[in-house]
């Protein structure tokens, strides 16, 4: 229960900014035991279907968001935050094998990117023009889906989904062609910025992980 309580303070006091650090001192001396984080990636990028530049890109993405989850988490926690190194491969017995990790690292709570995916989405096409003469405009978002987990240090608490996109870009083609779409590899800065939009939206929602238990 401990555990729990200080998990749930710790993503409200990260998704409010209306704290100061006074406070956040004053909240946690009522509980002598200050929580540690483990953050860890197992989403492994070598196992998705896509070329070599996609998978290296990709790889980059997972590394860049266990770094993104320290940074929101550091402000507040400072020195209890540890990013576990390299990728821990998904299995039957992960969840055993996470709570050994947090045990060895004397960690409360955990959490572990299970799935991440950046990419463009065609989200609708406007056609003008008269009968031989149309142009159709084409319309991507790009998007993020990442799934989190968070554990404590008796059980896996929450898996999520979190999906966020936003407008991009409009393509004009002629009526009767195929529009491309914007190459996810080609545009790797935005990739990575739509991941940051992400981290930011999950500590947006501290309640979600515990609207089921």
């Amino acid at each position: 229960m401990r555990s729990f309580i200080s998990i749930l303070f710790f993503l409200v006091l990260c998704s409010s900014t209306a704290w100061s650090q006074d406070d956040t001192d004053s909240l946690f001396a009522k509980d002598s035991i200050v929580s540690r984080f483990l953050i860890i990636n197992s989403f492994d990028a070598s196992s998705i279907d896509a070329r070599k530049n996609k998978k290296e890109l990709f790889a980059q993405l997972a590394d860049s968001l266990k770094h993104l989850l320290y940074n929101k988490l550091a402000p507040q926690f400072k020195e209890q935050v540890i990013i576990y190194p390299g990728l821990l491969p998904q299995t039957e017995k992960a969840d055993s094998i996470i709570l050994s990790l947090m045990a060895d690292s004397n960690a409360s709570n955990a959490i572990v990117v299970k799935k991440l995916d950046a990419f463009f989405e065609n989200t609708g096409v406007e056609v003008t023009g008269e009968k031989n003469d149309k142009t159709r405009k084409v319309s991507y978002d790009i998007c993020s889906v990442i799934t989190y987990q968070i554990y404590n240090s008796e059980e896996k608490l929450k898996e999520s989904e979190i999906r966020i996109c936003e407008p991009y870009t409009v393509r004009n083609t002629m009526s009767g062609l195929f529009a491309v779409g914007p190459d996810i590899v080609g545009k790797r800065k935005d990739a990575f910025k739509i991941v940051e939009r992400n981290v930011e939206k999950l500590f947006l929602l501290p309640l979600l992980w515990f609207s089921e238990k």
